[in-house]
């Protein structure tokens, strides 16, 4: 039974770190490509002191790395479990919203954000024709 305790603790404090809407402010801020603090302060709209306490206690619970370069640090999601599970939760409550709680469209706007997006530099490999003289293997 001890080491279901550890499992449940772990869990306990991937879930802690998401419960503050601050920070899952942050994590929609940096979803989708790293930023660094003053860009992450500019899309949240939280003040300096805050948005740095949150990206410590984010940073120290492994979900996001950083990066100096000169006098900025960079932050970027680490685990994107993190993503998908806010995703996934928040694809739950939008379709349990109704008109007294917060709108499906905030909702759904939330959850398009938090999708990753394919890089720019990744290319899709079109479809190669088989020669002429060799079957198509079928597909089922």
């Amino acid at each position: 039974m001890d080491d279901m305790h550890e499992v449940f603790e772990s869990v306990a404090r991937y879930f802690s770190v998401l419960g503050e809407p601050t920070r899952l402010r942050i994590l929609h801020a940096l979803c989708q490509e790293e930023k660094c603090v003053n860009e992450i302060i500019k899309v949240t709209a939280l003040a300096q002191a805050n948005v740095s306490r949150h990206l410590g206690l984010m940073y120290q619970a492994g979900m996001l790395s950083r990066r100096r370069e000169g006098t900025q640090i960079f932050y970027k999601v680490a685990d994107p479990m993190y993503i998908e599970l806010c995703r996934t939760v928040s694809t739950q409550v939008a379709s349990r919203a109704d008109s007294a709680s917060v709108s499906r469209e905030s909702f759904n706007h939330f959850v398009e954000d938090m999708t990753p997006r394919q890089s720019p530099k990744v290319k899709t490999r079109a479809k190669r024709n088989p020669p002429a003289n060799q079957k198509e293997k079928a597909s089922v």
